[in-house]
């Protein structure tokens, strides 16, 4: 019986290891894809993790964040030497995957936010100028 046992809870803490080995690799992926992300271009200040186009650089300077009770509206710019179809393409990939659901050109909601993307090509020296609006959706 006692041998019994010792193999049930030898087989279950094997178990238990590789649950958590699995769980640790997959968080480091996570963690991984998002370091990655923000590597390349970083995510807009206060959007809460809105990424900026790799090759454009945000324009602190014009970007406003306001708190409300009903929630966050956030407005950033970024320029760079990118096109629209450029920028489209970008967003377009990659928001979804960050749990935004397109819901037209340029729109994007998820988790009662919404989110508004235009471009104005080639507006400063031949730079593009990127524009996110951020507003509670209701």
């Amino acid at each position: 019986m006692i041998d019994f046992m010792k193999r049930t809870f030898l087989i279950f803490s094997r178990i238990l290891n590789a649950l958590f080995l699995c769980g640790s690799l997959l968080g480091g992926a996570l963690l991984v894809s998002s370091s990655a992300l923000a590597s390349e271009g970083g995510f807009f200040t206060g959007s809460g993790g809105v990424p900026i186009v790799p090759g454009m650089e945000e324009m602190d300077e014009l970007g406003v964040v306001f708190d409300k009770p009903e929630g966050r509206i956030v407005e950033a710019f970024a320029s760079g030497p990118l096109s629209q179809a450029d920028v489209r393409e970008f967003y377009g990939r990659a928001l979804p995957q960050l749990g935004w659901e397109v819901i037209g050109e340029g729109l994007f909601v998820r988790e009662g936010e919404v989110l508004k993307i235009e471009i104005l090509e080639g507006v400063e020296n031949s730079r593009s100028i990127l524009r996110i609006i951020l507003a509670p959706s209701q």
